[in-house]
């Protein structure tokens, strides 16, 4: 008789009453078989709740106050799965029917692999957009475009050169929180890459070549706010640098922060913050000193300068 390993499905939730059933539905409509699904309310002052509960005992549902972000309340509901594998769903996004029974599948094919990604695809009002997200990674693509799935002993490195996955296309065994107990509760934003990269360090990192997630644009979207993706990627990179022991992968991570920097300066300088855009160049080259980053803060410090003396405009 065949069994079917439990799958934990961690939501956490803020003020999302007018998506969430909708996502829940997408959890429920699952071929795969067996699924628990935990819910954890981040301080919501809107209807969440009620939404939620009105789904009874399918749906596991735990309150605490708010934390700002995803990283508390997906490390509360870690704590209340009891599944064999953790996967994790925004209360925006949308599961595929076939999400799960394909990444557990793969996983009980390869059970060296500790941690398994499927592909996603970007939709808002307007409907779905043109490509996948693998179709825009130029490493992964030509290796998937004959082949439905895959397996990249260093993950580490490809992540380093193209971000290839997200929380919520993520799927992994429970086990792995033995070597990395879960996110990173400072970040406010890309705090899953920060995670997954700390997991690839433990483990092969499987690819699934189908879409397993339809992810959600809206103008309340966390990576709307171009000031948060860059400072918070540039604190989550910066945090792997400190423990990472592979040379060029400490190189890499230097010059991804450093790419995170240049990038918040010149919002900075959008914004009419000049003296705050330069000393943020200067960080980035404190980071990194390779010609690529040189050049960008080169170009970056003319703009803000031609901004402070009036030859330009900023945005705002």
């Amino acid at each position: 008789m065949q069994t079917h390993p439990l799958v934990s499905v961690v939501i956490p939730a803020y003020n999302a009453e007018e998506l969430i059933a909708e996502t829940l539905e997408s959890v429920l409509a699952q071929t795969y078989p067996h699924v628990e699904i935990v819910v954890v309310d981040d301080g919501s002052t809107d209807r969440t709740a009620t939404v939620v509960q009105e789904f009874g005992e399918l749906v596991r549902y735990q309150y605490q106050a708010n934390s700002g972000g995803c990283a508390v309340p997906r490390n509360t509901g870690i704590k209340l799965c009891t599944g064999k594998y953790l996967c994790f769903l925004d209360a925006d996004d949308l599961m595929t029917p076939n999400r799960l029974a394909d990444q557990v599948a793969f996983m009980e094919r390869h059970p060296r692999v500790g941690l398994v990604f499927c592909d996603y695809i970007n939709f808002n009002a307007a409907g779905r957009y043109p490509t996948t997200h693998f179709q825009t990674c130029p490493r992964l693509w030509p290796q998937l475009e004959e082949q439905q799935e895959l397996v990249i002993e260093q993950g580490c490195a490809l992540l380093l050169e193209e971000n290839f996955g997200c929380a919520g296309t993520l799927l992994m065994r429970a086990t792995m929180l033995e070597k990395e107990p879960g996110f990173e509760p400072g970040l406010k934003a890309c705090e899953d890459f920060h995670f997954y990269f700390r997991l690839a360090r433990h483990s092969p990192v499987g690819i699934v070549n189908s879409v397993g997630l339809l992810r959600r644009f809206h103008d309340r979207n966390m990576s709307s706010s171009s000031f948060i993706m860059q400072a918070e990627g540039a604190r989550s990179c910066a945090m792997l640098l400190v423990s990472e022991q592979n040379p060029a992968f400490r190189q890499q991570l230097a010059a991804t922060v450093a790419g995170y920097l240049t990038g918040l300066a010149y919002w900075y300088a959008d914004h009419g913050r000049f003296w705050k855009a330069l000393q943020t160049d200067g960080r980035a080259l404190v980071r990194d000193r390779r010609w690529p980053t040189i050049r960008q803060v080169g170009r970056n410090v003319v703009r803000t300068l031609s901004m402070a003396i009036g030859l330009h405009r900023p945005k705002q």
